[in-house]
């Protein structure tokens, strides 16, 4: 055999291990990005994510709330210095709230994709946040825009609760179909073995 010849089947060998590699590193890719795919939407939909959102929702109502207050001078505080010093506190608190329900908002998107769209609490609820997150970058709001703010956060504290109960609901209903399943399995078992009981006693009569 030449080098020449060599040099040929080694470098076939070489394209058939290429081809036959390839694959394999694609699908392993696509199998993490999957399964990364369902640990996030099993995190978004969990109870503790969304009792986390609850907390982070009423500590927003309540920024809103005092920051209303004290522009309506109900609570007063008669220190120029330390009453900036709390606007710009309360604000820019409420803003970095508003920005982890706004990339929430995306990641929703993201994962759920055409599902999200399809739910309209789901596309509300962005709506509430987006006109929130651009209600606290303006300066300064009116008393009726800080109380649609305050609304808004209602809205959203409403509507995850009503969603948590929802999926409780369901959580039950399915192991209750469970249950059932599993006793009609359990009743057909019970019935093949009386058919089988009654056919040794007829066989052993014969006998």
């Amino acid at each position: 055999m030449t080098s020449a010849s060599v040099r040929t089947d080694a470098a076939r060998d070489e394209d058939k291990f290429e081809v036959t590699v390839t694959p394999v590193t694609s699908s392993g890719h696509t199998t993490r990005c999957e399964r990364l795919h369902k640990e996030v939407e099993e995190v978004l939909e969990s109870h503790p994510f969304h009792i986390i959102v609850i907390v982070l929702v009423l500590v927003d109502l309540v920024i809103v709330t005092v920051e209303l207050l004290i522009d309506l001078e109900i609570i007063e505080i008669h220190d120029e210095k330390e009453k900036e010093h709390w606007e710009h506190g309360l604000h820019f608190s409420s803003i970095a709230i508003l920005t982890v329900f706004l990339c929430e908002v995306l990641l929703k998107i993201y994962i759920f994709r055409s599902k999200f769209f399809k739910n309209c609490f789901e596309v509300f609820d962005a709506v509430v946040v987006l006109i929130s997150f651009i209600l606290d970058l303006l300066p300064s709001v009116g008393t009726t825009a800080a109380e649609l703010i305050i609304i808004g956060r209602l809205w959203r504290v409403a509507r995850i609760i009503n969603g948590i109960i929802l999926s409780l609901n369901t959580a039950k209903d399915e192991e209750l179909k469970a249950l059932k399943e599993e006793n009609e399995k359990l009743k057909e078992e019970v019935e093949e073995l009386k058919a089988t009981i009654e056919n040794l006693k007829n066989g052993s009569v014969s006998g």
